[in-house]
Protein backbone atom coordinates (compact mmCIF):
# COMPACT_ATOMS: atom_id res chain seq x y z
CA UNK A 1 0.00 0.00 0.00
CA UNK A 2 1.04 3.59 -0.64
CA UNK A 3 1.26 4.64 3.23
CA UNK A 4 0.89 8.80 2.05
CA UNK A 5 -3.01 7.12 0.79
CA UNK A 6 -3.22 5.62 4.02
CA UNK A 7 -2.06 8.36 6.13
CA UNK A 8 -3.79 11.16 4.13
CA UNK A 9 -7.34 9.20 4.15
CA UNK A 10 -7.20 8.03 7.68
CA UNK A 11 -6.33 11.68 8.95
CA UNK A 12 -9.40 13.14 6.85
CA UNK A 13 -11.16 10.09 8.30
CA UNK A 14 -10.34 10.56 12.22
CA UNK A 15 -10.83 14.50 11.68
CA UNK A 16 -14.30 14.71 9.94
CA UNK A 17 -15.76 11.82 12.15
CA UNK A 18 -14.32 13.98 15.61
CA UNK A 19 -16.64 16.62 14.04
CA UNK A 20 -19.92 14.26 13.79
CA UNK A 21 -18.93 12.86 16.61
CA UNK A 22 -18.72 16.25 18.77
CA UNK A 23 -21.16 17.58 17.35
CA UNK A 24 -23.40 14.51 17.83
CA UNK A 25 -22.75 14.60 21.59
CA UNK A 26 -22.45 18.18 22.23
CA UNK A 27 -25.06 20.49 19.81
CA UNK A 28 -28.16 20.31 21.15
CA UNK A 29 -30.83 20.17 17.95
CA UNK A 30 -28.87 18.15 15.75
CA UNK A 31 -30.60 15.42 16.38
CA UNK A 32 -33.91 16.67 17.02
CA UNK A 33 -35.50 15.04 13.89
CA UNK A 34 -35.17 11.62 14.90
CA UNK A 35 -37.31 9.51 16.83
CA UNK A 36 -36.10 9.45 20.66
CA UNK A 37 -34.79 5.77 20.20
CA UNK A 38 -32.56 6.75 16.90
CA UNK A 39 -31.38 9.86 18.39
CA UNK A 40 -30.04 7.90 21.56
CA UNK A 41 -28.35 5.46 19.50
CA UNK A 42 -26.63 7.94 17.29
CA UNK A 43 -25.38 9.56 20.56
CA UNK A 44 -24.53 6.22 21.69
CA UNK A 45 -22.65 5.68 18.68
CA UNK A 46 -21.21 9.35 18.94
CA UNK A 47 -19.29 7.99 21.84
CA UNK A 48 -17.68 5.01 21.20
CA UNK A 49 -16.81 6.01 17.66
CA UNK A 50 -14.64 9.20 19.49
CA UNK A 51 -13.15 7.55 22.47
CA UNK A 52 -12.40 4.17 20.36
CA UNK A 53 -12.50 4.23 16.61
CA UNK A 54 -11.02 7.44 16.30
CA UNK A 55 -7.83 6.46 18.75
CA UNK A 56 -7.36 2.70 16.99
CA UNK A 57 -8.14 4.19 13.46
CA UNK A 58 -5.06 6.73 14.57
CA UNK A 59 -3.25 3.86 16.62
CA UNK A 60 -3.38 1.80 13.77
CA UNK A 61 -1.16 4.22 11.53
CA UNK A 62 1.57 4.18 14.33
CA UNK A 63 1.78 0.33 13.61
CA UNK A 64 1.82 0.77 9.92
CA UNK A 65 4.27 2.96 10.29
CA UNK A 66 6.42 0.07 12.21
CA UNK A 67 5.67 -1.99 9.23
CA UNK A 68 3.14 -4.39 11.38
CA UNK A 69 0.84 -6.78 9.36
CA UNK A 70 -1.09 -6.26 12.76
CA UNK A 71 -1.21 -2.76 12.58
CA UNK A 72 -2.93 -2.88 9.12
CA UNK A 73 -5.40 -5.59 9.68
CA UNK A 74 -6.25 -3.85 12.41
CA UNK A 75 -6.54 -0.15 10.28
CA UNK A 76 -9.03 -2.32 7.86
CA UNK A 77 -11.28 -3.52 10.33
CA UNK A 78 -11.51 0.15 11.62
CA UNK A 79 -12.37 1.55 8.09
CA UNK A 80 -14.87 -1.02 7.77
CA UNK A 81 -16.62 0.33 11.02
CA UNK A 82 -16.69 3.75 10.01
CA UNK A 83 -17.48 2.26 6.41
CA UNK A 84 -20.72 1.06 8.02
CA UNK A 85 -21.37 3.57 10.40
CA UNK A 86 -21.03 6.23 8.12
CA UNK A 87 -23.09 4.40 5.33
CA UNK A 88 -26.21 4.12 8.20
CA UNK A 89 -26.34 7.52 8.99
CA UNK A 90 -26.36 8.73 5.46
CA UNK A 91 -29.43 6.84 4.31
CA UNK A 92 -30.74 6.26 7.60
CA UNK A 93 -30.67 9.55 9.78
CA UNK A 94 -33.08 12.35 8.98
CA UNK A 95 -31.50 14.93 7.44
CA UNK A 96 -29.39 17.73 9.33
CA UNK A 97 -26.28 20.01 9.05
CA UNK A 98 -23.81 17.56 8.78
CA UNK A 99 -24.96 15.19 5.92
CA UNK A 100 -22.39 16.41 3.57
CA UNK A 101 -19.73 15.51 6.62
CA UNK A 102 -21.75 11.52 6.90
CA UNK A 103 -21.70 11.59 2.93
CA UNK A 104 -17.46 12.37 3.35
CA UNK A 105 -17.00 9.57 5.68
CA UNK A 106 -19.06 6.85 3.96
CA UNK A 107 -17.47 7.43 0.86
CA UNK A 108 -13.49 8.18 1.96
CA UNK A 109 -14.19 5.16 4.49
CA UNK A 110 -15.62 3.15 1.20
CA UNK A 111 -13.06 3.78 -1.35
CA UNK A 112 -10.17 3.56 1.39
CA UNK A 113 -11.22 0.35 2.59
CA UNK A 114 -11.27 -0.87 -1.61
CA UNK A 115 -7.90 0.46 -2.05
CA UNK A 116 -6.97 -1.13 1.41
CA UNK A 117 -8.32 -4.57 0.25
CA UNK A 118 -7.19 -4.81 -3.12
CA UNK A 119 -2.81 -4.15 -1.86
CA UNK A 120 -3.88 -7.18 0.49
CA UNK A 121 -1.06 -9.72 0.09
CA UNK A 122 -3.21 -12.54 1.35
CA UNK A 123 -0.62 -15.46 0.81
CA UNK A 124 1.67 -13.33 3.70
CA UNK A 125 -1.32 -13.13 6.10
CA UNK A 126 -1.76 -16.88 6.08
CA UNK A 127 1.66 -17.74 6.24
CA UNK A 128 1.69 -15.10 9.37
CA UNK A 129 -0.93 -16.41 11.41
CA UNK A 130 0.27 -19.39 13.54
CA UNK A 131 -1.76 -22.86 13.02
CA UNK A 132 -4.45 -24.33 15.36
CA UNK A 133 -7.34 -24.00 16.54
CA UNK A 134 -8.21 -20.30 16.96
CA UNK A 135 -8.83 -19.47 13.44
CA UNK A 136 -11.09 -22.23 12.94
CA UNK A 137 -13.09 -20.67 15.84
CA UNK A 138 -13.00 -17.10 14.73
CA UNK A 139 -14.68 -18.25 10.97
CA UNK A 140 -17.22 -20.45 13.27
CA UNK A 141 -18.26 -17.66 15.72
CA UNK A 142 -18.23 -14.84 12.45
CA UNK A 143 -21.07 -17.29 10.65
CA UNK A 144 -22.74 -17.57 14.08
CA UNK A 145 -23.11 -14.14 15.27
CA UNK A 146 -23.74 -13.00 11.40
CA UNK A 147 -26.53 -15.71 11.12
CA UNK A 148 -27.85 -14.66 14.21
CA UNK A 149 -28.21 -11.13 13.58
CA UNK A 150 -29.73 -11.88 9.98
CA UNK A 151 -32.57 -14.64 11.47
CA UNK A 152 -33.59 -12.17 13.81
CA UNK A 153 -33.54 -9.35 11.60
CA UNK A 154 -35.88 -11.68 8.94
CA UNK A 155 -38.33 -13.22 11.55
CA UNK A 156 -39.27 -9.66 12.66
CA UNK A 157 -40.29 -8.62 8.68
CA UNK A 158 -41.38 -11.82 8.20
CA UNK A 159 -44.08 -11.53 11.22
CA UNK A 160 -44.56 -8.03 10.10
CA UNK A 161 -45.69 -9.11 6.53
CA UNK A 162 -47.77 -11.75 8.28
CA UNK A 163 -49.35 -9.59 10.14
CA UNK A 164 -49.69 -6.36 8.11
CA UNK A 165 -48.15 -4.35 11.06
CA UNK A 166 -45.03 -2.51 10.21
CA UNK A 167 -42.05 -3.59 12.41
CA UNK A 168 -41.37 -1.79 15.56
CA UNK A 169 -38.29 -1.20 14.25
CA UNK A 170 -39.05 1.40 11.32
CA UNK A 171 -40.52 3.54 14.19
CA UNK A 172 -41.35 6.53 11.96
CA UNK A 173 -38.63 5.70 8.96
CA UNK A 174 -39.70 4.95 5.36
CA UNK A 175 -37.45 1.53 5.40
CA UNK A 176 -35.05 -0.45 7.62
CA UNK A 177 -31.29 -0.12 6.28
CA UNK A 178 -29.26 -1.24 9.52
CA UNK A 179 -31.94 -4.72 8.49
CA UNK A 180 -30.98 -4.20 4.89
CA UNK A 181 -27.22 -3.79 5.80
CA UNK A 182 -27.02 -7.00 7.98
CA UNK A 183 -28.79 -8.93 5.91
CA UNK A 184 -27.45 -7.98 2.26
CA UNK A 185 -23.80 -7.19 2.98
CA UNK A 186 -22.80 -8.29 6.66
CA UNK A 187 -23.77 -11.38 6.98
CA UNK A 188 -22.92 -12.52 3.37
CA UNK A 189 -19.09 -11.34 4.24
CA UNK A 190 -19.31 -13.07 7.82
CA UNK A 191 -20.15 -16.40 6.17
CA UNK A 192 -18.09 -16.42 2.98
CA UNK A 193 -14.49 -15.41 5.78
CA UNK A 194 -16.14 -18.07 7.76
CA UNK A 195 -16.09 -20.54 5.61
CA UNK A 196 -12.90 -19.81 3.70
CA UNK A 197 -10.93 -19.86 7.03
CA UNK A 198 -12.33 -23.70 8.08
CA UNK A 199 -10.95 -24.06 4.42
CA UNK A 200 -7.82 -22.95 4.98
CA UNK A 201 -8.34 -20.46 2.09
CA UNK A 202 -5.93 -17.41 2.05
CA UNK A 203 -9.07 -14.79 1.63
CA UNK A 204 -10.10 -16.48 4.53
CA UNK A 205 -7.60 -15.40 6.85
CA UNK A 206 -7.22 -11.95 5.54
CA UNK A 207 -11.33 -11.14 5.65
CA UNK A 208 -11.56 -12.61 9.15
CA UNK A 209 -8.72 -10.71 10.24
CA UNK A 210 -11.10 -7.50 9.21
CA UNK A 211 -13.90 -8.35 10.04
CA UNK A 212 -13.64 -9.86 13.75
CA UNK A 213 -12.41 -5.94 14.29
CA UNK A 214 -15.21 -4.63 12.80
CA UNK A 215 -17.44 -6.57 14.71
CA UNK A 216 -15.72 -5.97 18.34
CA UNK A 217 -15.99 -2.11 17.27
CA UNK A 218 -19.64 -2.69 16.31
CA UNK A 219 -20.30 -4.62 19.83
CA UNK A 220 -19.23 -2.04 21.55
CA UNK A 221 -21.18 0.51 19.36
CA UNK A 222 -24.45 -1.33 20.35
CA UNK A 223 -23.81 -1.63 24.15
CA UNK A 224 -23.03 2.08 24.54
CA UNK A 225 -26.40 2.29 22.33
CA UNK A 226 -28.56 0.40 24.50
CA UNK A 227 -27.16 2.19 27.64
CA UNK A 228 -28.31 5.52 25.67
CA UNK A 229 -31.65 4.36 24.82
CA UNK A 230 -32.26 3.03 28.49
CA UNK A 231 -31.30 6.45 29.49
CA UNK A 232 -34.33 7.90 27.81
CA UNK A 233 -36.46 5.49 28.35
CA UNK A 234 -36.30 3.32 25.49
CA UNK A 235 -35.97 -0.18 27.03
CA UNK A 236 -34.84 -3.00 24.39
CA UNK A 237 -35.86 -6.69 24.50
CA UNK A 238 -33.52 -8.23 27.46
CA UNK A 239 -33.25 -11.34 25.34
CA UNK A 240 -31.20 -8.89 22.46
CA UNK A 241 -29.92 -7.06 25.20
CA UNK A 242 -27.90 -10.33 26.76
CA UNK A 243 -27.58 -11.48 23.21
CA UNK A 244 -25.36 -8.60 22.20
CA UNK A 245 -23.40 -8.59 25.40
CA UNK A 246 -22.44 -12.01 24.95
CA UNK A 247 -21.61 -11.75 21.60
CA UNK A 248 -19.61 -8.51 22.19
CA UNK A 249 -17.60 -9.76 24.32
CA UNK A 250 -16.98 -13.25 23.00
CA UNK A 251 -16.05 -11.25 20.11
CA UNK A 252 -13.15 -9.05 21.52
CA UNK A 253 -12.13 -12.59 23.27
CA UNK A 254 -11.61 -14.52 20.40
CA UNK A 255 -10.34 -11.23 18.08
CA UNK A 256 -7.68 -11.07 21.10
CA UNK A 257 -6.76 -14.75 20.68
CA UNK A 258 -6.88 -14.78 17.25
CA UNK A 259 -4.29 -11.16 16.50
CA UNK A 260 -1.93 -13.05 19.32
CA UNK A 261 -1.45 -15.69 16.86
CA UNK A 262 -0.23 -13.08 14.44
CA UNK A 263 3.11 -11.84 13.94
CA UNK A 264 5.76 -10.48 10.85
CA UNK A 265 7.42 -12.83 9.45
CA UNK A 266 9.26 -10.60 6.53
CA UNK A 267 10.17 -8.38 9.84
CA UNK A 268 12.79 -8.17 12.77
CA UNK A 269 12.85 -5.53 15.33
CA UNK A 270 10.55 -3.16 12.84
CA UNK A 271 12.87 -3.11 10.32
CA UNK A 272 12.62 -5.79 6.83
CA UNK A 273 14.86 -8.19 6.70
CA UNK A 274 17.18 -8.32 3.88
CA UNK A 275 16.01 -10.96 1.44
CA UNK A 276 11.98 -10.33 2.15
CA UNK A 277 12.08 -6.66 0.79
CA UNK A 278 10.51 -7.44 -2.63
CA UNK A 279 7.69 -9.95 -0.65
CA UNK A 280 7.49 -6.86 2.04
CA UNK A 281 6.66 -4.24 -0.85
CA UNK A 282 3.73 -6.59 -1.96
CA UNK A 283 2.04 -6.22 1.93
Amino acid sequence: MDKKVVYINSIFIAVLAGIATLSGLFWKGLYKHETISMAAQAMGQDLITLIIGIPVLMGSLYLIQKNSLKGSLIWMGTLFYFLYSYASMSFLASYNQLFLVYVALFSLSLYTFIYGLLSLNVKTIKESISPGKTSKIAGAFLIFSGAMVALMWVKMIIDSLLTGIAPAALESYTTLVIQALDIGVVFPAMLIAGILIIKGKEWGYALVSILLIKASLMGTALLSMIFFMAQNGVIPATGQVIFFAIITVSGILISISFYSKINNPLYKNGHIKPKNREKAAEL
